[in-house]
């Protein structure tokens, strides 16, 4: 199996266990972008998307919303913690927005938010981030932007597939259900014990 068919698979093993929960995301999902409109981000932004973000992007960009520009309802739920999936459009929108919030920290003392970094998932300020900088990589690592960043630096993942991956067992053990009656994730008093999970949470 080629790596591409492999980032596939992964991303649809994820929509199968939101089918499996009943959770409103897999209804809401927005079509991928194709390869032109890809090129043309990477060509206004100055960006160069890893293979693997091409891949994910690809195959949805995101959810559609029920109230518009905003994450207020379940449709935009990963599932596992309290990740709200972005479109490549809301993505960059944030990543414009935390290069404008953190221009004039200095270096020294506060952290940047750098130009080659872009979000993938978010909550209430909190994001999962890959790079995407020249030249183009088959991977990005995933780091944790926190609402205090004092330290987006450690890799929370090898890869966002990998990530992924950690995500769907999450909710194929039954970690995260998703109670239909009240649109509602529910997950641990306490984070999973693994290791991997718990630095993605």
């Amino acid at each position: 199996m080629s790596d591409e068919e492999n980032g596939v698979v992964v991303f649809e093993q994820l929509r199968h266990e939101w089918m499996n929960h009943r959770a409103p995301v897999a209804d809401h999902l927005r079509p991928g972008l194709d390869d032109s409109e890809l090129d043309a981000v990477e060509a206004s932004t100055g960006l160069v998307l890893p293979s693997e973000m091409r891949r994910w992007w690809g195959w949805h960009d995101g959810v559609q919303r029920r109230v518009p520009g905003t994450a207020l309802g379940p449709e935009s739920r990963l599932g596992a913690g309290g990740w709200d999936l972005l479109s490549l459009s809301e993505a960059l929108a944030h990543r414009a927005s935390l290069i404008e919030l953190t221009a004039e920290f200095v270096e020294d003392d506060e952290v940047r938010w750098l130009p080659e970094w872009l979000p993938v998932v978010g909550y209430d300020s909190n994001y999962l981030f890959i790079t995407a900088g020249a030249p183009r990589a088959p991977h990005s690592s995933v780091r944790l932007w926190a609402r205090t960043p004092d330290d987006p630096y450690t890799v929370r993942a090898p890869s966002w597939i990998a990530a992924v991956a950690v995500f769907t067992e999450l909710l194929r053990g039954g970690e995260y259900t998703f109670d239909p009656s009240s649109e509602r994730w529910n997950g641990p008093e306490r984070l999973p014990a693994d290791p991997n999970a718990r630095k993605l949470l």
